[in-house]
């Protein structure tokens, strides 16, 4: 993760796993964490660091519900570089007429199983998926995590606001943080990692 310290294997911060009424708080904190409601339409502009190259980009994602949502991304001159479509089923991601520019976006296209997901929530700064179980922690700095086979979702230290995601599709993780994040408002600034790519998403002002 962009910024961070790795930890040799077995010396990660020990986490400890929640019980009584500390749990119900934070069952209760991430279930309400699901805060913003459909439509959510938003424009961003940014920046990806994808195979060594910087790709500025303006982006729009209009959701109307969790299994109809599309997100286009383009180039500063308004190119279409991806399309980015979720059923309710799985993600779909297409190339653009302008990603051919780019060596590391000419893959045609991909199918990324993801039932239930929401781009919409996840780009507002909520959970991705509805929470409705999961394994309860608190980390060595007094945040909560909750864990299920889909993401693992983390609060502040002050357990105010959702700080960071971390998804599951097909084998690859993807980390969503909302860096310095003041309140459960969707957040201005997003950054998104996954493998061989850093985003950083500044959400434009309504």
């Amino acid at each position: 993760m962009a910024g961070g310290i790795g930890l040799p294997a077995g010396c990660a911060p020990a986490r400890h796993r929640l019980a009584g009424d500390e749990a119900i708080k934070a069952r209760d904190f991430f279930a309400a964490a699901v805060v913003p409601s459909f439509p959510i339409e938003a424009t961003y502009s940014g920046i990806a660091e994808v195979a060594g190259r910087s790709l500025p980009f303006v982006a729009g994602v209009n959701s109307r519900g969790p299994s109809e949502e599309t997100v286009g991304v383009y180039d500063p001159l308004g190119r279409a570089l991806l399309f980015v479509s979720n059923d309710g089923t799985q993600v779909t991601v297409l190339r653009g007429p302008a990603a051919s520019d780019f060596p590391s976006l000419r893959n045609p296209g991909w199918e990324i199983p993801a039932a239930g997901v929401s781009l919409g929530r996840i780009l507002s700064g909520a959970p991705g998926y509805v929470v409705d179980g999961g394994d309860l922690e608190r980390t060595p700095e007094g945040g909560w995590v909750l864990k299920d086979e889909r993401q693992s979702l983390f609060s502040d230290p002050s357990r105010r606001f959702l700080s960071r995601g971390e998804y599951r599709f097909s084998g690859k993780l993807l980390i969503v943080t909302y860096p310095e994040r003041a309140s459960a408002k969707p957040h201005p600034q997003i950054r998104i990692e996954s493998v061989g790519a850093n985003i950083v998403l500044r959400r434009d002002e309504e």
